[in-house]
Formats: structure tokens, C-alpha cells, sequence
């Protein structure tokens, strides 16, 4: 386990370095900040949270059926290791693009645009991560695998698909709300 999350970390935080490089590379290139931010700010009208929902479910979804079909093979690690960097790479680009746009206050708006479904993700998928890891890494070293192992995998996964459910729900209903507020009165 300790193994695991410094690797988790390690990774994470190569891809957050990377994407604050890139979006700093981005904009000496460009002279010019071009991002989707102003999108990501607009708040969706209350009938569009539904089909917010949908949407994210069926990306997020796709996703996590993938690594769960790649977890019982070698192909597990390596689609995780790859997905923690590009998360990295994505979270280091936004807090970037927040801090240019925005300035410090961007930076606090930045982590309040993430909350509160952050409280489900991060343990969703960091137990997705790891149960997708453990089983991946006892297929790389031909460990044979017993009914338990399934059932555990099962089990983990399954949470962590109800934390993940909780979060997309999170980020279609009640994060919209917080964002119009932080939008109407503080910027």
C-alpha cells in the first residue's frame, strides 16, 4: 500500500508539474492566455443539470469500465499510470489557467470550483486506482488468482463506483449552484 501511493503520488505530481509547464510554455508562445476557462465557469441552466449528469456518468463511466476490464490484466497498471499523469497534467493546467486569468483570488476560486464533489473523487478514485493496480500487478507477476481476489475486486470497485456516482452527482446539482454564487458575488 505505502509502495502504491508513492507511486500514485509521484506520478500525479510529474503530471501536475508538467501541465503547469505547459500552460506557462502555452501562454510565452501565444502571448495570450487561451483557455476554456470562461466556459468551465458558465453555470448550466437548472434544466441542463440532467443531462450534465448523463453526460459525466457515460464519460466517467466509459472510463471506469475500461480500467476494471484492464485491471485483470497487465494492461491495469500501465492504463493507471498513464491516467495519473494526464490527471496531473489536467490539474496543474487549471490551477495554472485559474491563477493567470484570475490572479491569487483565481487560485481560491480555482478550489472552490471543485468542491464538494472532490470529497467524493479523491477517495473514489483512489480506490479505483489501487483495487485496479493490486489485481493488475498480481497478473505482471503470474500470481494465480483465487475467487477471493475477484470477490475483493469486485468489492472495491463497487465503492468505489458509489463514490464516483456521488461525485458526478455532486459536480451536476450542487456545484453549478456554488459556482453562481461565487460568480454573481465575487466576481
Amino acid at each position: 500500500m505505502k509502495k502504491n501511493l508513492r507511486l500514485f503520488l509521484l506520478l500525479y505530481l510529474a503530471g501536475f508539474a508538467a501541465g503547469i509547464l505547459a500552460a506557462n510554455l502555452l501562454i510565452r508562445k501565444t502571448g495570450y492566455e487561451t483557455s476554456l476557462l470562461s466556459v468551465y465557469l458558465a453555470a448550466a441552466p437548472s434544466g441542463e443539470n440532467r443531462l450534465l449528469f448523463w453526460k459525466l456518468l457515460f464519460r466517467r463511466g466509459g472510463f471506469f469500465f475500461v480500467g476494471a476490464v484492464c485491471g485483470v490484466t497487465v494492461l491495469g497498471f500501465f492504463l493507471m499510470s498513464v491516467s495519473l499523469l494526464w490527471a496531473g497534467f489536467m490539474g496543474g493546467n487549471l490551477i495554472t489557467l485559474f491563477l493567470t486569468e484570475l490572479g491569487i483570488k483565481g487560485m481560491g476560486i480555482g478550489i472552490l470550483c471543485l468542491f464538494p464533489q472532490i470529497l467524493f473523487y479523491i477517495p473514489g478514485w483512489f480506490l479505483y486506482f489501487f483495487a485496479v493496480t493490486q489485481m493488475s500487478q498480481k497478473s505482471f507477476t503470474g500470481y494465480r488468482r483465487d475467487k477471493e481476489d475477484y470477490q475483493a475486486y469486485f468489492f472495491f470497485l463497487s465503492m468505489a463506483g458509489a463514490l464516483l456516482i456521488l461525485g458526478i452527482w455532486t459536480e451536476s446539482y450542487v456545484n453549478q449552484k456554488i459556482l453562481c454564487y461565487i460568480l454573481e458575488n465575487y466576481l
